[in-house]
């Protein structure tokens, strides 16, 4: 706590109440004849063609995954396959409303937000632009692969109903995203980011869609984390975290919004960064956690959005939303994007879905009733917004057809690409045995991460603690060989404090952030007076929450920034172990080099302290790659 804040005794005993704000509930009701005006009809009629595609593709990885076969294509799958069907509709409107600036995070059970966001960008970006994305991503190899399938040409009706306009350079871009995303899903050199991501952690950053996420609500503190780089460096636009339902039981996300609240971004922070972190948690509330049904058996809150409540006095601004119509989707999206470049964020938002399969794809599902099953398959989106469609003339049941067809057709040639070893071969560790040491060690100096000047409070050489340093002596020992008197050697404590006091005015972007770290300096006053050159913003005390601590530095991180989180006690990388081990160690490696990670997690090992407060843990770090 800041000396700058008084807790007042006569005000924090008064008596009162807590009033909190009303949580909106499935308000939104119109249908597709209700807002035939405000979309373009080739934007509605899109629309279902990105829906169906979704459909496909997961009907697609079930097939191989369950059945080893997919349209009269054998193929034995072996991996992991967290189907979205049912979902559509949310990660179609979602795609709809957000923009280039907007940034989305993941699970394990995103294809469906992953395939939207792609030809959403597709559709949307300048030709000459999207050609060069292609153009330069991993070196042209994905590139190349999808111009040889182009060339190639379709089978009968693949190319019927594409929604890309005609345009040779989108149906290319289609192709490429589309073959990307399978030969990712299976393991093979050309994936996006070389089959080392896999289904639960594709990504593609050029279309602005970030890691999706294997541990489940992973991506809740890695969004926060990255929302304040968003903050910091003046980004525009705003992060979205995708989790599902049952995610909301793990204490992570719990932490990583939390961070994403604390007070002093509203009451302490510097006009210029001031407010709640431009986050929206989005849950996709299909209702079920693996087998356990969230809402009646493992979950008391009845309605998600409820939690929302918990966290500050606008209870995030949380609200329902009836996943099931794309409209209320886009709507909902819209209005918290703009409470957000308000600086009102951070918004949660409880997005309700079915999905048709079970958790994953070998689930029997032997824990929901063929009542409930059915009675959600006949309010099936996609089959209700094509009944819109043909409602409004934009469709006709031939032209939907054609469609299907056509879809199932280009699944179909790309899945021929994708799983021939020829084509699509796997990485070839017998040939070169270091490739994925390759993606996984930066082995380089970058000495910031940007170009600004960095803000700080003073002259570097003006700070008290540089001052008493600056007079110290660098040698263990004297003139005349004696030790030196320990009150006047240069330490290891006042090593570290010079190498992070040097690095704040070097680069621009570092923060460093965790328990204690400010004007108390941490537990062995490493970093004592400090705060005295680093405006808050950048030398931030965090709530006592290890797990959101190293996640936002994780987020930080692999959006472009140099961060350094503290968590005070060796002992202590057992409450983020999986942050640590997980995320921080693996995101390189993972994304084939295309994230980078300039981040140096600080602890401390003491002794005399206490049993869980002595331990050295350090060695723990040795068996993680």
């Amino acid at each position: 706590m800041p000396i700058s804040q008084f807790i007042n005794p006569a005000e924090v005993r008064k008596p009162g109440v807590l009033h909190i704000p009303d949580i909106p509930v499935n308000t939104y009701q119109k249908k597709l004849k209700d807002v035939r005006g405000e979309f373009p009809d080739d934007g509605l009629t899109n629309m279902f063609y990105d829906m169906r595609l979704i459909r496909e593709f997961e009907n697609m990885v079930q097939g191989v995954r369950t059945v080893k076969n997919y349209n009269g294509i054998e193929y034995s799958y072996t991996g992991p396959a967290h189907l979205s069907q049912g979902q559509e509709a949310s990660a179609v409107g979602q795609a709809y409303a957000l923009d280039f600036d907007d940034y989305t995070f993941g699970t394990h059970r995103s294809h469906g937000e992953v395939l939207a966001r792609g030809l959403s960008a597709i559709r949307r970006l300048d030709e000459k632009k999207l050609y060069g994305i292609m153009k330069d991503f991993r070196g042209g190899a994905l590139l190349r692969s999808a111009e040889k399938i182009t060339a190639a040409g379709l089978s009968a009706g693949a190319a019927q109903g594409m929604g890309m306009g005609g345009s040779d350079i989108r149906d290319l871009a289609f192709n490429f995203f589309l073959y990307g995303f399978m030969t990712e899903l299976f393991g093979r050199e050309t994936g996006f980011t070389g089959g080392l991501g896999n289904s639960m952690h594709v990504f593609f950053t050029p279309f602005a869609i970030y890691p999706n996420n294997a541990i489940v609500g992973g991506s809740a503190s890695i969004g926060a984390g990255a929302a304040l780089y968003k903050r910091l460096s003046g980004q525009k636009g705003i992060i979205v975290v995708n989790s599902g339902d049952g995610s909301l039981s793990r204490g992570p996300v719990w932490e990583g919004i939390n961070f994403a609240t604390m007070g002093q971004l509203t009451e302490l922070w510097d006009e210029k960064y001031r407010g709640g972190l431009p986050v929206i948690f989005n849950f996709m509330n299909n209702c079920y956690a693996m087998s356990g049904q969230t809402a009646g058996e493992t979950m008391g809150y009845g309605i998600l959005a409820r939690t929302g409540a918990a966290f500050n006095g606008d209870a995030l601004h949380a609200e329902r939303i009836d996943g099931y119509n794309p409209f209320a989707v886009i709507d909902a999206f819209r209005r918290k994007k703009a409470l957000i470049l308000q600086n009102k964020g951070p918004v949660l938002l409880d997005t309700l879905v079915y999905r048709h399969a079970g958790h994953s794809a070998t689930d029997p599902n032997a824990y929901r009733s063929k009542e409930e099953i059915d009675a959600w398959m006949a309010a099936d989106c996609l089959a209700d917004y094509k009944k819109g469609l043909i409602a409004e003339k934009l469709l006709d049941e031939k032209l939907a057809s054609g469609i299907e067809t056509g879809i199932k057709a280009k699944i179909t040639e790309i899945l021929k690409y994708a799983i021939d070893p020829d084509f699509s071969p796997r990485m070839n560790f017998f040939t070169d045995p270091d490739s994925i040491a390759k993606c996984m060690f930066s082995n380089r100096r970058v000495p910031k991460m940007a170009d600004r000047e960095p803000e700080v409070t003073g002259k570097k050489e003006d700070n008290s603690r540089a001052k008493k340093i600056a007079g110290k002596i660098r040698f263990g020992l004297d003139e005349t060989g004696k030790p030196v008197s320990p009150l006047k050697v240069f330490s290891y404590r006042d090593a570290v404090f010079e190498a992070l006091h040097d690095k704040f005015y070097e680069d621009p972007s570092f923060i460093l952030f965790g328990e204690d770290v400010r004007e108390h300096g941490n537990s062995f006053g490493v970093l004592s007076g400090l705060y005295e050159s680093v405006p808050r913003h950048r030398l931030f005390n965090t709530p006592i929450a290890e797990s959101s601590i190293i996640s936002a530095g994780v987020g930080y991180a692999l959006m472009g920034g140099r961060a350094s989180p503290e968590i005070m006690w060796g002992d202590f990388m057992g409450c983020c172990a999986d942050e640590l081990f997980n995320q921080l160690a693996k995101w390189q490696g993972m994304s084939a080099g295309i994230l980078q990670m300039p981040c140096v997690v600080r602890i401390s090992v003491g002794a005399f302290y206490g049993a869980q407060h002595s331990q050295d843990w350090t060695s723990l770090a040795a068996h993680i790659p």
